[in-house]
Formats: C-alpha cells, sequence, structure tokens
C-alpha cells in the first residue's frame, strides 16, 4: 500500500512549500480558482514517473525548482523527488530518492540525481510487489511488464475527466490507453493472480523449449536415413563442389555406396583442410605482396618519366627562344647592315649629299658598334646549341624507356590479376565446397545417433507432458470467469452506493462494462450507457462510485495499486469553478445534493475494511464540522500553492 504523507515543492532559492495530508483518510484542499488545486494532479504523476510534465505553465513552473512527494510505502518511508524540466523541455531525467523506516524532507542543499525515470519506477513497483508478466504467451495475460505507470489511470479523476459521459478513467480519451486499461485491469482486480503470472512465464519457457527440442529432433531424424535419400542428395552436392567423382546409372541414380563415400570425403577433407588453409593464405599473401611491390615501382617509373618529361619540354622551349633570338638578331643586323658604306672621315659633312650635319659622327659610330655586337652575338648563341640537342636526345631515349618498362609493369600486373581471380575463383569453391561439408558432417554425426535422438525423444515427450500440465492450472476461460465475479462484486458494491446518493436512476442495478470502460444501468426498459444519462451530477457519482469501488476492492485485497485516488472538484456542477466560491453560489437544492455527495464520499471511505486514501481539491467549502474535519488547507485571501514571497 502506497499512500501520500506530503507534497512538498522547493523553489528556486531553496525555500520549501510542504501540503501535508493524512493517511487513510479523506483529504479536501479547498480555495478558489487559479491557486494550483488543478496542478496537484499532475505534480502528483510527475513525481510518480509520468513521461511529461504536465503542470500547467504559469506561477508554478516559474518558481519550483524540485518537485516532491514524501510516500507511505508499506511500512517505510519514501522521499522522491524530480527536477523541474529545463527551460523549453518537457521532462527532466534528474531524480533523486531517499529511503528508510523514517526519513525526513531533505534541505535543497541536499537535493540531486541519484537514479532516472526509469530507476524510479522499477523502485517503486518492486515496493508495491508487481509480479514480472513480460514475455507471456497466455491469452488474458499482459506480455508486456505491468508497472506503476499502468496503475495511474485508476488513481486521478482531473476536473474535465471526473464530470465526462464519454470517458470513465484517466486518460481514457488517448491512443492506446483505453487497450492497456482493458488489458491490465484483470491484474490489478486479482483476476490474474501471482501464481498465474508464474505459471503463464513457466508455459512460455516450456513452449520455447519444445519448439527447440523438436527442431533438433526433426533434424537428426532427417539425417538418420542409413544411407537413403539424404546421403544420396549429399554426394550429389559434393559432386557440384568438385570434392567427388561420380558415376551414374543410365536412370540418373547412384551406382557407389554413398555413406562410404561421403565418410570418405570427410575424412579427407579433414586431412587436407589445415596444410590447404595454409597454403591458401601463404599463396594469397604472396600475391598481395607482389602486387603492392609493382604498383610501387610503377609509381617510381611515373615519377622518373614526368621528370624526363619536363625536363625535355624545358629544353625545347629554350631552344625555341633561342631560334627566335638568332632570327631577330638576323632581322637587326640586316637593318644596320648600311653602316658599312658610311666612309669613316673627320669632318661633319653628309656622305650623300656633302652638307654639315652637327654630331652625325657620333650616331654613325654608336651604329656601327652595334652591327659588331650583332654580327658577333649569333656565333655565340649557335655554339651552345649542339648540347642541349644532345641533352634532349638523351631524356627521349629515358622516356621511352620509362613507357616501356611501365608496359612490362602492366603486363606483370595483369599477370598477377589473373592469378588473383583464379585464387578468389578457388576461394569461392572452397567456401562451397566448406558448406557442404559441414552438412556431410552433420549428416554423419546422426547416422548411427539413435542413443542422442532416443534421449531426445524422451526429452520432448516430457517437456509436453509438463507444458500440458501447467496450460491446464490457468486458462484465459478461467481469468476471463475470475473477471467477471469480482466486477459482478464490485457492481453489486456500487448498486447499494448508489441509492444513498441523489442521482438519476439511483435504484436501477449498476455495472461496469470492462469491454466498453462505461457504467452502464440495467433500468426496466433497457440498458443505458452513461453517455445517454443526462444529468451532470450523476455523471460525477458515477464516476466517484467507480473509483471508490475499486480502491476498496484494491485496498482489501493488497493489489499493487497505489492507496489513494485524487478527485478535482466533484462539486463542479453546483459551484463553478470560475467564481469566487461564496456558500451561498449554489441554490438551496444544488447546495444539498453536493453535501450529500460529500458525507456519502467521507462516510463510504471512513467504513472501508481496508482504509485507503482521498484527496480531494475543491472549490466548495462548507462549515459543517465533519467537512471541516477534512480540510487540510484553505487556499483564499493570497493563500495558495505558491507562497507569495517566492
Amino acid at each position: 500500500m502506497m499512500q501520500i504523507r506530503e507534497i512538498v515543492l522547493y523553489s528556486w532559492t531553496g525555500k520549501q512549500r510542504r501540503l501535508p495530508l493524512k493517511l487513510n483518510s479523506v483529504n479536501i484542499i479547498t480555495g478558489d480558482s487559479a491557486t494550483g488545486k488543478t496542478a496537484l494532479t499532475d505534480i502528483i504523476d510527475y513525481c510518480l514517473g509520468s513521461g511529461t510534465c504536465e503542470v500547467p505553465r504559469g506561477k508554478i513552473t516559474e518558481t519550483v525548482s524540485w518537485y516532491a512527494l514524501h510516500l507511505q510505502v508499506n511500512d517505510s518511508e519514501v522521499f522522491v523527488a524530480r527536477q523541474a524540466p529545463e527551460e523549453k523541455a518537457q521532462s527532466s531525467q534528474r531524480v533523486f530518492i531517499k529511503q528508510g523506516s523514517t526519513v525526513s524532507i531533505p534541505s535543497y542543499a541536499d537535493l540531486g540525481q541519484t537514479t532516472n525515470v526509469d530507476g524510479l519506477i522499477s523502485l517503486l513497483s518492486r515496493l508495491l510487489e508487481f509480479p514480472d508478466t513480460g514475455n507471456s504467451e497466455l491469452q488474458g495475460i499482459p506480455n508486456y511488464a505491468v508497472t506503476l505507470r499502468h496503475a495511474a489511470f485508476f488513481l486521478y479523476q482531473q476536473q474535465d475527466e471526473i464530470i465526462s459521459r464519454q470517458r470513465l478513467f484517466h486518460r481514457q480519451g488517448e491512443s492506446f490507453v483505453s487497450n492497456s486499461i482493458r488489458e491490465t485491469l484483470p491484474f490489478f482486480l486479482g483476476a490474474i493472480t501471482a501464481e498465474d503470472v508464474r505459471v503463464a512465464r513457466r508455459i512460455s519457457r516450456l513452449k520455447k523449449r519444445v519448439r527447440e527440442t523438436s527442431k533438433e529432433v526433426a533434424d537428426l531424424e532427417a539425417a538418420a536415413d542409413r544411407g537413403g535419400m539424404r546421403a544420396q542428395q549429399l554426394l550429389a552436392e559434393a559432386a557440384n563442389a568438385g570434392l567427388t567423382t561420380l558415376i551414374s546409372s543410365d536412370d540418373g541414380s547412384l551406382t557407389v555406396d554413398a555413406l562410404a563415400e561421403l565418410r570418405t570425403i570427410l575424412a579427407l577433407r579433414q586431412s587436407t583442410s589445415a596444410r590447404s588453409g595454409d597454403l591458401d593464405g601463404a599463396q594469397l599473401g604472396n600475391s598481395n605482396r607482389a602486387r603492392q611491390a609493382l604498383l610501387e615501382e610503377r609509381d617510381r617509373i611515373r615519377s622518373r618519366s614526368k621528370r624526363a618529361q619536363s625536363s625535355l619540354e624545358s629544353i625545347a622551349t629554350v631552344l625555341s627562344d633561342r631560334r627566335n633570338f638568332e632570327r631577330e638578331a638576323s632581322e637587326q643586323r640586316a637593318r644596320v647592315s648600311f653602316v658599312q658604306l658610311i666612309p669613316d672621315t673627320d669632318n661633319d659633312g653628309c656622305p650623300l649629299c656633302g652638307s654639315q650635319v652637327e654630331g652625325h659622327r657620333e650616331e654613325v659610330a654608336g651604329l656601327r658598334e652595334h652591327f659588331i655586337s650583332l654580327n658577333n652575338m649569333p656565333r655565340s648563341v649557335s655554339s651552345e646549341s649542339p648540347r642541349l640537342k644532345d641533352l634532349a636526345e638523351t631524356l627521349k631515349r629515358e622516356i621511352d624507356e620509362c613507357q616501356q618498362a611501365i608496359r612490362n609493369n602492366s603486363a606483370q600486373l595483369e599477370s598477377i590479376e589473373r592469378t588473383s581471380e583464379r585464387e578468389r575463383n578457388l576461394a569461392l569453391q572452397e567456401s562451397v565446397q566448406a558448406t557442404v561439408i559441414g552438412r556431410i558432417d552433420f549428416y554423419l554425426e546422426g547416422v548411427g545417433g539413435d542413443e542422442r535422438l532416443r534421449l531426445l525423444r524422451q526429452e520432448l515427450e516430457s517437456l509436453k507432458i509438463q507444458l500440458e500440465a501447467a496450460e491446464s492450472e490457468v486458462d484465459s476461460d478461467v481469468i476471463r470467469d475470475r473477471t467477471h465475479s469480482i466486477v459482478s462484486r464490485l457492481n453489486q458494491r456500487m448498486t447499494n452506493w448508489s441509492s444513498r446518493l441523489p442521482i438519476e436512476h439511483s435504484t436501477d442495478p449498476m455495472r461496469l462494462d470492462i469491454k466498453k470502460l462505461q457504467i452502464v444501468l440495467d433500468t426496466p426498459t433497457g440498458p443505458l450507457a452513461m453517455p445517454q444519462i443526462g444529468s451532470g451530477q450523476s455523471w460525477v457519482a458515477y464516476h466517484l462510485l467507480v473509483h471508490m469501488a475499486l480502491h476498496e476492492w484494491f485496498a482489501k485485497h493488497s493489489r499493487p495499486v497505489p492507496g489513494f485516488v485524487f478527485f478535482d472538484q466533484p462539486s463542479q456542477v453546483g459551484f463553478p469553478a470560475d467564481s469566487e466560491y461564496r456558500d451561498n453560489d449554489a441554490i438551496s437544492g444544488d447546495r444539498h445534493t453536493i453535501a450529500d455527495t460529500f458525507r456519502f464520499i467521507i462516510d463510504a471511505a471512513g467504513r472501508a475494511e481496508k482504509p485507503y486514501q482521498i484527496i480531494i481539491a475543491e472549490h466548495a467549502d462548507f462549515d459543517e464540522q465533519w467537512f471541516q474535519d477534512c480540510v487540510r488547507e484553505k487556499w483564499r485571501n493570497g493563500i495558495a500553492l505558491i507562497p507569495q514571497d517566492w
């Protein structure tokens, strides 16, 4: 049994907000709207491992750094704190757990991660003694691990759920939740016992062993054909793989002793496999090394050829430039050769017309010097060209040698590639042969293995007997009958209670339809489902009756469900949540109806054979003592879940 001692909040500055609750009792938190009452279910569920933090955004999320619960779990106490999600995150994996016979509320400085959400769920599920239901193959038992998170569907009735005419349970309208409720409710009711779960897991293990043993027996039976069809098939495979030569008769049948031939093939293969394996590995290594050496040699030859080609191109450029220079010098020499016709005299007279030209002798002297230098230059340039031409011829021969070396290198590489291809084909053939040899080996192991086959058959028969016995201990029909029996008793309890509440059809038998997850009333004119009933107060009452009947059953039979249920504003039909509370908000008739509802809750919970905890977030606040005795806090006049100084 797990109940809540306190709800604790920590601010970012380390302040604490503690909301104490009373165990095994009705706890009412009454107050105005927008004081944080509705957020309590989201805070509790977040601390119990929900996937996301659904606390409404606002002052609570802006001021709270850690959400926490002080729990009573059987005879021990557990303090669970979970850090608020970071900005834009939907949850946090940082969880703090403290456990002991008594646990004090830790300070803000003591909080830190001790586990994650999966560890939290695992711990609480273990403390509540959840059996492992995973991997069950028995119809009616969930084939997944049922945990505390599956019990959460029976713990909360939020403000929009408790008045719903369509949905009876928490989050019932979400994807896959309805199926989860249908699958786990028989387990939580006790129709599926811990012994059923153990038997179901034993059945799953036995079925697996039966499948494995049956396959092994079938394989041995197929192998043990005394040299018949299977041996002939294997011998044909061996021939196709090149392991033997077969002699066929005209009709295609084998004319050799297949069993003896298979043994010969296996013996020869085993004697040569290690030796051939070493040889194949050495050959493959030699081929790879030779190929690598040739590739490296080809790279060196190509580099040498590129260097020679580059040098040859440089020489060709030099020779071309020199030819261009000689041509240009020859043209220049022809242009100034006329200077030889001018006589060398000391006067300034023009050699053609005899007129006096001042300074012409210096110009003539300069032209003569330029002509002489041009006349000498071609001989010095031409004298170096033969040596360059000889060097160019040497480089051409080197390039030709490199090209020939590359051709030889490529031929050797092609030869190695052809050899490697043959080796790969041989390796492929070796793989095929190894597969066939494995089949032959397995077959020959089975031939003559009568003792092993006999023992396996005995084991298989024993497993089948155990499986049949286990399946007789529990079956889906028994679980279904138990479920109907328990639900029938719950229906009787709810019908008796309904007569004490001022709701429609209170005298008609009431039943829980676990397939449709609805309340159905058996009226004189026929069955009526909850959506067909028009009173809001009736819808609220049906939600209360179902959950109180379930939790009374859970507590009485020590089922692994937390021992609390949370109702969010069951009075909302008469006291609107969006108005400030005044005791006369509801008309007299509604007030009496709501008061009667609270009297029923408190009285029925107090009369439970084994008490459980009810938490109610409420807008109404009756002055009667029986109501005030259950009030834990009043959130009005500035008092709320979050203190004003936060």
